[in-house]
């Protein structure tokens, strides 16, 4: 963990920009799934993470892009996730997220497009990320499914 850290992993918040889509929804579930089962969430305007916080896919955050690879590649790369499906997945997030790679993987544009849905049918961020679970849930068992056949 970031050494601004001062809280117990129960007791940690993670901070993003609002408005979320793709890589942050993805990289919550991340967090949440692998990292930090009790993770809770934040979600500030502008470019400024919120106080005590790890900070993701914003400006100067602890955690995001680096050397042209998404927060959810970072967060795998820190944290040294070795799941062959999770990192299946990294590579479809980043097609999604990361414009210029778009055709990365054949799943990437319509990930990209399920979560610009997931965005607009969702009243906040909150309801975003919890929908977005699903949605991720969903991709690893059926790539973990994928890989086993």
């Amino acid at each position: 963990m970031p050494s601004n850290n001062h809280l117990t992993e129960s007791e940690m918040k993670y901070s993003t920009r609002e408005n979320v889509h793709v890589d942050r929804c993805a990289s919550a579930w991340l967090i949440k799934r692998f990292i930090d089962s009790e993770a809770e969430f934040v979600f500030v305007t502008g470019h400024s993470p919120a106080p005590n916080t790890i900070s993701f896919d914003m400006h100067g955050a602890d955690w995001g892009h680096r050397n042209n690879r998404c927060t959810f590649e970072t967060i795998c790369d820190i944290h040294k996730i070795d799941d062959p499906a999770i990192l299946e997945i990294a590579r479809i997030i980043h097609g999604a997220d990361i414009s210029s790679d778009s055709d990365e993987t054949l799943e990437s544009p319509g990930i990209d497009l399920l979560f610009a849905g997931v965005r607009l049918a969702s009243p906040g961020d909150d309801e975003a990320i919890k929908l977005g679970y699903s949605i991720m849930d969903a991709l690893y068992e059926a790539i973990k499914a994928r890989n086993s056949a």
